[in-house]
Parts: structure tokens; sequence; C-alpha cells
């Protein structure tokens, strides 16, 4: 389908357009994505250091409240009268006043001598406990700690019963063996206790339980996302992990409660508790995809005991990244389409004049010599191409009628060469034929009077009667290819094939022709031709075709040397061989010698004949479906080999 100048230009234009369009698409989509998500991410993990912050606060809370409360009167008397349920009923109201879980006293020794929540347990020994035994060292610490069931139990209230978690199944989970969690984590801070007289008496500790301290993360969310809403969610979430599972959240479940018990993912957990590492990374939480930053939360030995988690909802940035990508795509299409309609503009005027350049050129090549294309008003290429436009139509209208002048001679010189090519051939032919009918005459004569049919003869007069013979032959030879161009320029040489035997029909009887002229010349035939190979040809045609090429192969061959006869079936070709030894024949010599009146030279000199032989050869071979050609296979070997078809 042909396709307009102008369309093509612009086609090209849209593809260019098109080509830094996805480019710019790809490029831009990247660098939104890496800008959105980075970030996102840098929130996070901002967020999850204000996190951090809030959970410091709390621990610098709880040693700031038991500074205060360790140098008040109601400590020092609990330690003279720790069974006082006056004094354990202060201690209590304190405890609630310090928003903790619960409170205790040690002596020196680290056993525990009152509690303020029941069953009030007392006499157990908690200086193998690393904030109670730093304490009794004269520090002030605090810090996350794991609580066994027993210790939670014995610090009275409901701890144990709030510390107490069954997991949850979770997606992407990785699996445990244990089915329930019974120990607690809590922020516990410890500080010594002294007299007047700087004696330690003992250590105040308190703590705060994370399990289900839902306040805490509704603190630490309120603080870092201000309790924002998006689509009706909180973008933001807040956990305490104890080792894998939620033990504060505002993570929500599938029915819309907190998801206590759940787990995090596998791959949060090989980083995070497995190899004590951050995880800032995309994550699925419970049941949706979050920008996570993940902080391993160490005990005061630094053992990794479990998981601070800040979140933000990852669909609140896939949505922003579609806004900014439909905005980009929206401002792209807008730009492409005024480039696409400028380039189309562009491509009009252009093409305009091109156009018209083309159209001027079709009425010529349909014969109007005489038009002009007028010159467009811009200085450039185009007006110049329009001139030279023109100029040409101009000298071709010229030329045009110098033509049709010299074709009219021309015409009236070739109907002249026609009849002199008819009289020519004409000629040809009759004077080949009457030729040959008288040369046959003299030759025959010569023969009887060789044959002493008439008389005896001298031997001089022999002699002289057998070297008339043998010209009169060459005569006869050369006339006969004579008459056979003739036939070939005027189409009457055609095959008239019939079934046959190659060998018996055609070969045999020209080998017995050239036993004389073989042994005049001393040379060799080796015969390696089958008995038989039957085909389908013109018998006569045929051995015009194997004599001349035996007549080359004695005229060019060496004398005493060697003539290979020799056959070979090739599928559905036949193909017959003769060799003679002799001088070899050049590139150019074989490209030439099927060439009609073409005489090689050899080395005494140009050969005789008429230069027939091999063109008349190569166009009965034609003729016959097959092929001829020559080579020089060896040194001082010539080749000419020729296919016919086969019988079918």
């Amino acid at each position: 389908m042909r396709i307009q100048l102008y369309k093509r230009i612009f086609l090209n234009f849209v593809l260019v357009i098109a080509l830094f369009g996805l480019l710019a698409a790809a490029v831009g989509a990247y660098l939104i994505n890496r800008s959105t998500v980075n970030e996102a991410q840098r929130r996070v993990s901002l967020d999850l250091r204000s996190a951090w912050s809030v959970v410091q606060s709390e621990l610098d809370g709880l040693e700031l409240f038991l500074g205060a409360l360790s140098g008040g009167k109601r400590v020092q008397e609990a330690f003279h009268q720790p069974g006082d349920q006056a004094i354990r009923a202060l201690l209590e109201l304190a405890r609630r006043q310090g928003r903790c879980d619960f409170l205790g006293l040690t002596d020196p020794q680290g056993r525990v001598i009152l509690r303020t929540l029941s069953p009030y347990a007392t006499g157990d020994y908690l200086a193998q406990d690393p904030l109670v035994g730093r304490a009794l060292k004269g520090e002030t610490v605090s810090g996350f700690a794991l609580l066994e069931a027993g210790r939670l139990q014995a610090e009275g209230g409901d701890l144990e019963e709030k510390a107490f978690m069954v997991f949850e199944p979770t997606a992407r989970a990785k699996p445990r063996a244990k089915e329930a969690e019974t120990a607690g984590m809590a922020l516990v801070a410890a500080t010594p206790v002294e007299d007047e007289t700087g004696a330690r008496k003992g250590v105040l500790y308190a703590g705060i339980l994370l399990n289900r301290n839902h306040a805490l993360v509704d603190k630490i969310n309120a603080i870092v996302f201000e309790e924002r809403l998006y689509q009706g969610r909180q973008p933001g979430t807040v956990t305490i992990f104890q080792w894998d599972s939620r033990v504060a959240t505002n993570v929500k479940n599938a029915s819309g409660n907190r998801a206590i018990g759940t787990r995090v993912s596998e791959t949060v957990y090989d980083t995070v508790l497995e190899n004590n590492r951050p995880y800032y990374d995309r994550a699925f939480v419970v049941n949706d995809w979050y920008l996570s930053a993940y902080d391993p939360i160490h005990d005061l030995q630094g053992r990794v005991i479990g998981i601070l988690y800040v979140g933000v909802l990852a669909r609140q940035y896939d949505d922003l990244k579609r806004d900014l990508w439909t905005l980009y795509g929206l401002l792209s299409l807008g730009a492409v389409a005024i480039v696409l309609a400028l380039g189309f503009l562009f491509s009009r005027r252009l093409t305009g004049s091109v156009s018209r350049l083309a159209q001027a050129a079709a009425e010529i090549a349909g014969g109007r010599l005489d038009m002009q294309v007028p010159e467009p008003a811009t200085d450039d290429e185009v007006r110049d191409l329009t001139k030279a436009f023109n100029f040409m139509a101009g000298r071709l209208q010229e030329r045009e009628a110098r033509l049709k002048s010299t074709n009219a001679e021309l015409d009236q010189t070739n109907r002249s060469l026609q009849v002199v090519n008819r009289n020519y051939l004409d000629m040809l032919g009759f004077v080949s034929h009457e030729l040959k009918n008288t040369l046959g005459v003299i030759y025959t004569s010569a023969k009887a009077l060789g044959m002493t049919a008439i008389g005896p003869l001298t031997g001089a007069q022999a002699n002289l009667v057998a070297n008339i013979a043998q010209s009169i032959e060459k005569a006869v030879g050369m006339t006969r290819k004579y008459l056979d161009l003739s036939r070939i320029e005027k189409g009457e040489l055609t095959p008239n094939p019939r079934p046959l035997d190659m060998i018996k029909d055609v070969v045999t009887p020209l080998l017995a022709d050239f036993a004389e002229a073989l042994a005049a010349k001393q040379v060799l035939l080796r015969n390696e031709l089958p008995p038989s190979v039957p085909l389908t040809g013109d018998r006569d045609l045929l051995q015009i075709v194997y004599k001349n090429l035996l007549d080359n192969a004695l005229k060019y061959g060496r004398p005493g040397g060697t003539i290979r006869l020799v056959f070979a079936a090739e599928g559905a070709l036949l193909r017959f061989e003769v060799w003679n030894q002799g001088e070899n024949l050049s590139e150019a010599q074989l490209s030439q010698v099927f060439d009609k009146f073409v005489r090689l030279r050899r080395a005494e000199g140009l050969a005789q004949g008429t230069g027939l032989g091999l063109f008349i050869t190569r166009d009965i071979v034609r003729k016959h479906g097959g092929e001829i050609r020559a080579e020089c296979p060896g040194d001082q070997w010539v080749k000419f080999s020729f296919t016919l078809p086969a019988p079918t």
C-alpha cells in the first residue's frame, strides 16, 4: 500500500515521539517510585525514632518516679515496718499515681520485703534480676525485661492474666512449636534506697507491663501520627512484640479487634530476631502491606527479647504514586498532542512542494513534458530542487524531440538490417547446402581416384589425391557447421527425441570413424563408458555433440597423449565426460570457449576451424534439457562434460 510522503514523515515523527515518550515514562515512573518510597521510608524511620523517644520517656519517668519516691518518708518507714498495712496502702497509692503496674522493696540482700498488690508475696530473692542486682550495687537503672509467669504471679494483681497469650494463626509467619506465651514484657526501673548516713537499706523497683498495654501504643500512635485517618483507617500502626508475638498493638485483625497474639512475618523474624538487625522495608502486617520499620528490643544484658515496630499503610503511598503517575501521564499526553499537531503541520508544509514535484514527475512519466512546477517562496533546498526539476523537464522536452527524430531514422535502418539479415541467413543456408552437395560430389570423385576405380595411380598421384580428399573432407565438415549455424539462427534446429542407447547408437559408431585419426596422432583412447546407457534424445544431434567433443579433444590434445571417455549417473541427470591431455586453458579461455566463432590460440598458433563446433554443441545439449561446461581439473588435462536428463 502506497503511503504519502507527509504521512511517512509524520509517522516517523510519531515513532520518535513514542520512543522518547516511553523512555520518559519509564524514567519518570522510576523517579516517582524511588522518590515516593524513599520519602516514605525516611518518614517511617523518623516515626520509629519518635516511638523510641516515647518509650524512653516512659523509662525516664519511671526512674524519676522511683527517685522521688525512694527519698520519701513512706519508703523509709516501709523498711522499718514492711508488714504495716497502712504503709503498704500508702505505697499502693503512690504506685497508682505513678501509673505503674507493680512496685516492690527488697532488703540489701535482694530479698523482697514488700509488694503493694495482692497476694503481697514476700521472701523471694531478686538479686539475680539484672535491674535489681545493679541497683543493689548503687545504680539507678531502667530497661526492658522479660518476667516469667511465677514472677508475675508474685508481683500480684492481674499481671499473670494480662501476660498470658494464645498465638493466633498469622499469614507469612514463621512456624513455632509453642502455642501460647505465659511470660510478660515490662518496662522496669530500680533504684537503691539509703538512710540518712548513706548506708544502703535495699532497692525500690517498679514496672509497667507492656502486654495488652494499649494506652502506651495509642499514646505513641497519637504523638507520631497525630490521629490522622486515611480512607477511614489509621494510616500508621505501632506494635510492641514480645519475641515475635504482638503483645501491644493498634493493628486490627479481620474482625476489627487488636491483633494480639498474631506474629511477625518470617522475613522480619530472620532479620531482626535471628540476626539482631533493623528491618526497614515494605512488609506484610497481619492483613495488609505497610511501609515498615522494625527495631530489635534488648534487655539490660543486650539480648534480643522483642521488636518495636512502626508502619505506615502502603496503600497511602501507592495511591500517591498513582496520582503522580496520572498527573505525569496527563501532562505528557498533553505535551505529546501539542508536539504531534505541530509535527503534522510541519510535515504537510515540508512535503507540500515535494508532493507537487512528485505529481509533476508523474505527469512527465505519462508523457506530458511541458510541466513546470511553481517555485516556493522560501529560499531553501526545496526551492533549489524545484528549479532543477523545471530545468530538467525543459531538457527532457528537448531530448524527447531529438529522440523521436533519431528513432525514426533508426527504425528505417533497423528495417533495412532485418532485410539484410534475412537475406544473409537465406544466403548462408543456400550456399552451405549447395557447397555441401558440390563438395560431396568432388569428395566422392577424389575417393574413387584414390581407390583406383578408374585406373592405377603413381605414388605421387596417390598422395596428391589423398591430400585433395582430406582437404575436401575438412571443407565438408566446415560446410555442415555453417549449415547447422544457419538452422540455429533461424530456430530450425529442433531435436526429434526418441528412446535410444547412447553407447550403442551414438558413441560406438563414432569411435569406429575416429579409429584412423586416433592412430594417426598416436592417441590412446581409454573408454570407461558402460556397455549401455538408455535415454531419450535425437540420435543425429547427439552424434554431432559427441563428434564435436572428440574432434576438439583430437585437435587440442597432445600427440601421443590420452583421451578418456567417462560416464556417471547423478540422480535425475546423466553425465558424459570427454578428457584429453593437452595444454591447460586459462579462466578467460574457459569462459568464452562456447562462444560463436571462437578459436583458441595454442602454443603452435591459432587453431584451425570455424569456431562453431562447441557453440553448436552447447545449443544442442541445452535443447535436450542439459548443460555443458569446460574445466581444467589437473595439470595438462582439459575436461568437457555435459548432462542429459535420465529417462523417467
